[in-house]
């Protein structure tokens, strides 16, 4: 289940870096590496932690 929240923060995460590399005006395929990544990683870790602190 730990996965399950993992995977879908990620996305979400994803989908955050995306939107606000968009709503700062940033394009280009470095930015929306770096952007894309950084959210997902946070996203992941996020998912994690709210399925940890769920099982309390």
């Amino acid at each position: 289940m730990r996965d399950t929240f993992r995977t879908v923060g990620a996305l979400t995460g994803l989908c955050v870096g995306l939107s606000l590399m968009w709503l700062l005006g940033w394009g280009g395929v470095l930015a929306s590496g770096f952007f894309g990544a950084i959210g997902a990683v946070v996203g992941g870790m996020a998912g994690e932690r709210i399925h940890d602190r769920g099982e309390r």
